[in-house]
Order: structure tokens, then C-alpha cells, then sequence
């Protein structure tokens, strides 16, 4: 029984969303606050941050339609929040440089 309680946390650990490196937060994780950048195309960027709960697709704040401009701004006063948030045991941050493609 003492090994199981051992092993468990190794278990879990080696479950990690795909291409991120070891021991880095992952959105799915309770209390890693995320933010990015998705690029919708034609200039306008969505911008999507939430604090993770457990769950497989945590709940986000989702702002869609913004200028570059706009979605930087956005995301540096979310930023700023993460850093005083007490939600916030880790930080999952991307910025419009390293935009992802909008979901379809």
C-alpha cells in the first residue's frame, strides 16, 4: 500500500499536455493562471485567460475581435492581476508574439 501512495504522484506527473517540457504548469493543473494569444487572422487576435480548476478545459475569459494593440494592452493588465492573484501557484503566459492559429 505504501509503494502505491509512492508511485501516485509519479503516476500523475508523467502526464503532461504534448510538447511541454517536464515540471512546466499546464492549464489543466488547479491553480496555474493562464493567458494568450490566439491570431484569428486579418489583424484581430482573441485573447483567452483563466485560472486552471482540475478540469481538462478549464473555465476562461475569452475577448475576441481585438486589434494588436488592443489584445497587447489586454494582456499586459492580465498579466499584472496574475502576479498579485493568491489563485496563482503557477503561470502559463504567452504573449501576441507566439500566437497560436484561432480554433475553428
Amino acid at each position: 500500500m505504501t509503494r502505491l501512495i509512492l508511485l501516485a504522484p509519479l503516476a500523475l506527473a508523467a502526464c503532461q499536455m504534448e510538447g511541454a517540457p517536464a515540471g512546466a504548469p499546464r492549464m489543466d493543473q488547479a491553480g496555474t493562471c493562464f493567458l494568450y494569444v490566439e491570431d484569428e487572422g486579418s489583424g484581430k487576435y482573441t485573447v483567452v485567460s483563466g485560472v486552471g480548476d482540475g478540469s481538462p478545459v478549464p473555465k476562461a475569459m475569452i475577448k475576441r475581435g481585438l486589434s494588436g494593440a488592443q489584445a497587447d494592452a489586454l494582456w499586459a493588465k492580465e498579466r499584472k492581476i496574475m502576479d498579485i492573484n493568491p489563485e496563482c501557484l503557477r503561470i502559463l503566459a504567452t504573449d501576441r508574439t507566439q500566437a497560436r492559429p484561432a480554433k475553428s
